[in-house]
């Protein structure tokens, strides 16, 4: 992982160490993603809730897809499969949940909590094949990170 990636990691890293309020740090979070790239145009959260997941904090154009069932697009493949799903040409997977008409590729990676999946990080860009190996550990990173944060926050762990 380059050192901007890593600084990134870093940032995320302090910053989480002071949110005390689940929503907080998911808004927060994925605010601080999606300034990393001018390439990513809908960088968000979706969480799950009972055998679905829904829609969380997120940063680009509205979606309407707010529920996601397991068996369904590439978000549902990744909370699934309990790893990180990098699509590069979303016209070419038939699970893709069209968001945007010009989203060209995305990379959804899990938040695991053991064998638990807690929710995703998913991330869209414009561009096919835009996600990097580099841009995997990056956010495999944050993930670990966030979810760390997480089981703290709902152990009812503060700092």
């Amino acid at each position: 992982m380059g050192k901007i990636r890593k600084n990134l990691v870093d940032r995320i890293t302090d910053k989480v160490k002071t949110i005390n309020n689940e929503l907080e740090l998911l808004q927060v979070a994925a605010e601080m993603i999606d300034t990393f790239s001018e390439g990513f145009n809908w960088t968000g959260f979706y969480m799950m809730v009972g055998d679905h997941l829904e829609v969380g904090p997120y940063i680009g154009p509205r979606t309407d897809h707010v529920r996601i069932e397991l068996s369904d697009g590439i978000c549902g493949a990744a909370a699934s499969q309990k790893k990180t799903v990098n699509i590069d040409d979303v016209r070419s997977d038939p699970r893709f949940l069209a968001c945007s008409v010009s989203t060209r590729s995305e990379i959804v990676v899990p938040l695991m909590d053991g064998d638990e999946c807690l929710g995703e990080i998913d991330i869209d860009s414009n561009q096919p094949a835009y996600f990097t190996q580099d841009d995997r550990e990056m956010l495999e990173a944050i993930a670990g990170i966030v979810t760390t944060r997480l089981i703290q926050l709902r152990s009812g762990v503060n700092q």
